[in-house]
């Protein structure tokens, strides 16, 4: 495959979490109680990003468009039965719902966001990214064209049959294919705490794990992992030469200080080195 050769050499890759804009906590119905987008805070969230004039891939999480259906109908683990089915295509429907609403908001900005559904262009083995169609986003890059991409649930090669490809390893995988000089986790919380105490970690290395306190922001499903697969995700990041990042997305400015350069409050993952 010939890819283009003028893709931007500062990429960023940037994750809006569920938590951020959703309304994460919701669970009970259908789709979840009530689950709803935020579009005051994504459309602000996406002006940081247009007036950042970074070259960034977004990805976004699920919240309550997919957690609650994905943890209802057993996603999480593979094929079972035929109803999850069912619950795959539900999943699949809600999460792009989400996706045009982002879309939607980045386009009264001005901006220029494609989507880039993992339904179609990822491939899993044993719930692990597999195949991702790289050359989409390098062409879209090139073209100085936003890929956007998405929690979702995506076919696995192996016993599974299905399986959820969530935002984080989207992050992981896109962060590494592109060599992102940063990858920003954006949230409803400050960062990461750790101890007792529950204090911001403003920066965590490796011994810093096992100290780490339980999240005290959105609640509801999340069939993705907890803050230490997050956490442990962000260090192999930074090993591999991306800077990483988790802060507050209900913070004004944050994101935007975060891409260009800065180092505002948050948990920082730093390349080893710096």
């Amino acid at each position: 495959m010939i890819y283009p050769k003028t893709v931007p050499n500062a990429v960023q890759v940037v994750k809006l979490g569920g938590s951020v804009i959703t309304n994460k906590g919701a669970a009970g119905s259908r789709r979840g109680a009530g689950a709803r987008f935020l579009p005051g805070v994504a459309r602000r969230l996406l002006r940081e990003v247009r007036d950042s004039r970074e070259e960034v891939i977004l990805v976004t999480g699920a919240g309550s468009f997919g957690h609650v259906l994905a943890d209802r109908f057993g996603l999480k683990d593979g094929f079972r039965e035929d109803r999850q089915w069912d619950g795959y295509c539900l999943v699949s429907r809600d999460v792009r719902r989400l996706n045009l609403m982002v879309l939607d908001e980045a386009l009264r900005l001005g901006m220029r966001p494609v989507s880039i559904p993992p339904s179609v262009a990822v491939l899993q083995a044993e719930g692990r990214i597999h195949y991702i169609d790289e050359g989409s986003f390098r062409r879209y890059l090139a073209n100085r064209l936003m890929p956007v991409t998405f929690g979702d649930v995506a076919l696995d090669l192996g016993r599974r049959r299905f399986s959820i490809c969530s935002g984080d390893a989207l992050v992981a995988h896109l962060s590494r294919l592109f060599n992102a000089e940063r990858a920003v986790f954006v949230s409803d919380v400050d960062g990461i705490l750790v101890g007792e105490r529950r204090s911001l970690a403003r920066e965590l290395s490796p011994p810093d794990l096992e100290r780490i306190a339980p999240p005290g922001g959105a609640g509801g499903k999340d069939v993705t992992g907890g803050i230490r697969a997050k956490a442990r995700l962000s260090l192999g990041l930074a090993a591999s030469g991306t800077e990483t990042v988790i802060l507050n997305g209900r913070r004004r400015g944050r994101l935007a200080d975060a891409l260009r350069g800065g180092s505002p409050v948050g948990t920082w993952f730093r390349r080893p080195g710096r």
